[in-house]
């Protein structure tokens, strides 16, 4: 058993102590699916797409406050992509506990960097996985959003699904899916002028 597999095991061994199996924290069921098939939660299934990589990703959620009688508005995001594609084939039950445990941790958890994830200066989302073999790129749109499921780590930004934008510069890459999210929401008002970082964790289910 790989370190990872080890201490997330252990971990969800001290959530099934901790609560009862009908009341387990961040949605944690124990369930055995095929990797290919991301989360939905009502999102559109990948129709005619092959599964690529999966992606547990940590960073911000960025937003700006004009004044402080106004609302937060998003500006982006920025995060590591670390490579979980490996670790959810062979355990696909930690599926739904991975972002909450990167996010509570602020850890990798100790999964090899895949990419990174941004807004171009053009305010496009943007994923560069680097270290694919080959490197894949995808220039994204969003196309679908549904809230994160209620039993989600609190003010979990909404769950995605985003597909090439047409610009031709994507690589070997079609779509995103962004589920499982970990924080991430703004606050409700603005307090100061500026710039907001608010930490998240997600898992970023590739195809092509």
């Amino acid at each position: 058993m790989s370190a990872v597999l080890y201490f997330l095991t252990m971990a969800m061994v001290t959530f099934s102590d901790a609560y009862p199996a009908s009341s387990l924290p961040y949605g944690y069921t124990k369930r055995s699916v095929k990797l290919c098939d991301p989360p939905l939660n009502g999102l559109p299934s990948p129709v005619q797409l092959r599964f690529k990589y999966v992606a547990l990703g940590l960073g911000t959620q960025n937003y700006t406050c004009a004044n402080t009688s106004s609302s937060p508005v998003a500006t982006g995001a920025v995060a590591t992509l670390y490579d979980a594609t490996s670790l959810l084939s062979n355990a696909p039950e930690v599926i739904p506990v991975l972002p909450p445990l990167a996010y509570s941790t602020s850890s990798s958890l100790g999964l090899p960097t895949l990419g990174h994830h941004f807004f171009s200066a053009s305010s496009v989302p943007t994923f560069d996985l680097q270290a694919a073999n080959p490197p894949a790129f995808l220039s994204a749109k969003k196309v679908a959003s549904v809230n994160a499921p209620s039993a989600s780590v609190p003010n979990s930004v909404a769950w995605l699904y985003l597909a090439d934008d047409g610009r031709g510069v994507s690589k070997d890459l079609k779509a995103v899916y962004r589920v499982e999210t970990a924080s991430g929401s703004p606050p409700e008002t603005c307090t100061k002028v500026g710039p907001i970082e608010v930490k998240y964790s997600a898992e970023y289910w590739f195809y092509e």
